[in-house]
């Protein structure tokens, strides 16, 4: 019997590592719209602050616009 060397016989593509900066970047914009979301239903659905509820559906279009760019970064 012949020996296979295991590592000629298959090869392991690993992705390039992203850079720490725009990994960081990445998580902190998803946690912000995270953030936004959340206050943007929390100013929907309070009766008593009017600015708040006049600016919650805003709020929460701008949270879940920064969430989707980000988590495509």
């Amino acid at each position: 019997m012949s020996q296979v060397d295991v590592k000629s016989a298959v090869q392991v593509h690993v992705a390039p590592r992203r850079s720490s900066v725009r990994t960081t970047i990445r998580v902190w914009s998803e946690r912000l719209g995270i953030v936004l979301i959340a206050l943007g239903i929390v100013g929907l659905i309070q009766p008593w602050v009017q600015d708040f509820f006049t600016n919650g559906f805003t709020v929460l279009l701008v949270g879940t616009l920064v969430f989707i760019v980000a988590s495509h970064l």
